[in-house]
């Protein structure tokens, strides 16, 4: 937005990004930089969908991490035989 559309404001920025990951494209339109120049929107949606797709490449990276964690964890579980049975600690009628 600042190169391409001259959009320095930090608010619009902010609302922009704000909008793009609330899914509420149709509010850009309404933004000052984007509102009435041509492609602005298009550019704006495609740098969005963009850099979500280039992000959620770390909540990957962080959920094998934590997988990594837990598995090497239960491998240094005691034994849990004498918790495996019947009981139930709340009845619910």
């Amino acid at each position: 937005m600042v190169f391409k559309l001259n959009i320095t404001s930090p608010a619009v920025i902010k609302a922009a990004i704000e909008l793009t990951g609330a899914s509420l494209l149709s509010e850009l339109e309404t933004l000052p930089g984007i509102k009435g120049v041509p492609g602005a929107y298009e550019m704006v949606v495609i740098a969005g969908r963009l850099a979500y797709a280039e992000a959620y490449k770390y909540v990957y990276y962080v959920s094998i991490g934590f997988g990594g964690v837990s598995i090497i964890a239960a491998c240094f579980l005691g034994d849990i035989n004498k918790y495996m049975d019947d009981h139930v600690a709340v009845v619910m009628h």
